[in-house]
């Protein structure tokens, strides 16, 4: 298959995992997410992988992100269905923040050696919405503060470098940023059935499609 048509079969794949795993997880189904969760990324990685094109280095620090990104997604699994009274479900939380702490690095790395530059304009506005998760964490859980507040500057640093990089990229790193202020609000804020299914979905299809942005960004001729 030629390489154009190899592309558009696996963002076709890609996507329609994306709707299997936010159908799985919105419904709160454990066996069904645990099942279809990994796939758009996994085939996300495939892409990475088959694309011959450009540096080395920038396609191992994509593929990083992505692999990064799937080890945190299988902490944060474990923390969504884990008992909200559990003991454990902070440090679930904890991890898949360390993990994804790793992935915000090698997308900053990918986008800075593409040209990529930090602006304090774009940046500070983008800091300062990750204060609203981070003051519900202050006063709802604060032994995770000290992880998932400098997670939440990498995170925003990491929009400020994507926004400069381009469209694709800046949409991509704002509804990174919507989709884990979103995991906090309602882990936290939410308690009703059907909200929490409403946000669930909104986390995951917005976190799929953000990763679907910003990889596809980096294997785009600037």
């Amino acid at each position: 298959m030629p390489e154009a048509g190899r592309f558009r079969a696996l963002s076709a794949a890609t996507a329609a995992a994306a709707v299997a795993a936010t159908a799985a997880g919105a419904a709160g189904n454990r066996r069904a997410a645990a099942l279809t969760k990994p796939l758009p990324m996994a085939l996300l990685a495939a892409r990475v992988l088959a694309d011959r094109r450009g540096d080395r280095i920038d396609r191992a620090l994509t593929l990083g992100a992505v692999g990064l990104s799937m080890a945190g997604d299988y902490w944060m699994f474990r923390e969504e269905f884990e008992p909200r009274t559990s003991a454990a479900k902070d440090g679930y939380l904890r991890r898949g923040a360390a993990f994804f702490a790793g992935a915000q690095l090698c997308y900053q790395a990918a986008f800075t050696r593409r040209g990529a530059r930090l602006h304090a304009r774009a940046f500070l506005p983008r800091m300062a919405v990750m204060g609203e998760p981070a003051a519900i964490l202050a006063a709802k859980a604060p032994a995770v503060l000290p992880v998932l507040g400098p997670y939440g500057a990498l995170l925003a640093g990491m929009s400020t470098l994507a926004a400069d990089d381009g469209q694709r990229a800046a949409v991509g790193g704002l509804l990174f940023q919507a989709s884990d202020i979103a995991i906090i609000n309602r882990r936290h804020l939410v308690q009703r059935p059907a909200p929490r299914a409403a946000l669930e979905a909104w986390v995951l299809g917005s976190y799929f499609a953000a990763q679907y942005l910003l990889v596809g960004a980096l294997q785009a001729d600037r």
